[in-house]
């Protein structure tokens, strides 16, 4: 995968840390939302050291094939992230993919446009032979954008003493269903 992609209304980039300020922005904006539906962070994950290292990691993982975040931005404010994908284990037959919008964006297709093209640029003959995504029961806007990206209920899985549905989606490249 490459580290830049454009949609007819969005920017998705692989960032390095020099970008860490404009990702603390975004999730100090959304700290209350995003915590709603993952584990509650310590303060510390909030500050710029701190977002420098999960950025450099970043970097590492997409270098060895093994992961991806591209984080969202609209042509109309590249400087403002609005939401990201990621996806780990790019490397392996099983890829899992995680997703957060802005909640000053959300139903505006934005998520599924992203999504969408990149599910594009992981599912072909290279790619992994099965992507999961893992969503809490009342997830229910998750769910449903999983749905609409082609992902089908298999089955659940354990998060921390807690219970997640687990979604999958095949490559078609490599599977016919």
């Amino acid at each position: 995968m490459q580290k830049l992609y454009h949609t007819d209304r969005l920017i998705l980039a692989a960032l390095d840390p020099s970008a860490a300020p404009l990702v603390l922005n975004y999730l100090i904006r959304n700290r209350e939302d995003f915590e709603l539906y993952e584990p509650p962070k310590e303060d510390s994950f909030y500050t710029l050291p701190r977002q420098e290292m999960v950025l450099d990691a970043e970097q590492v993982l997409f270098e060895r094939k093994q992961g991806a975040r591209y984080y969202i931005f609209t042509k109309n404010d590249p400087d403002t992230v609005i939401g990201n994908i990621s996806f780990a284990h790019t490397d392996g037959p099983v890829c899992n993919i995680g997703y957060r919008i802005d909640k000053e964006y959300r139903r505006q297709g934005i998520a599924y446009e992203a999504a969408s093209l990149l599910l594009h640029k992981l599912l072909d003959e290279n790619g992994p032979d099965m992507i999961e995504a893992d969503i809490y029961p009342d997830n229910e806007p998750s769910a449903g954008l999983a749905a609409k990206l082609g992902f089908k209920p298999s089955g659940t899985a354990g998060f921390r003493g807690r219970e997640l549905l687990r979604y999958t989606v095949f490559n078609r490249t490599k599977h016919r269903e």
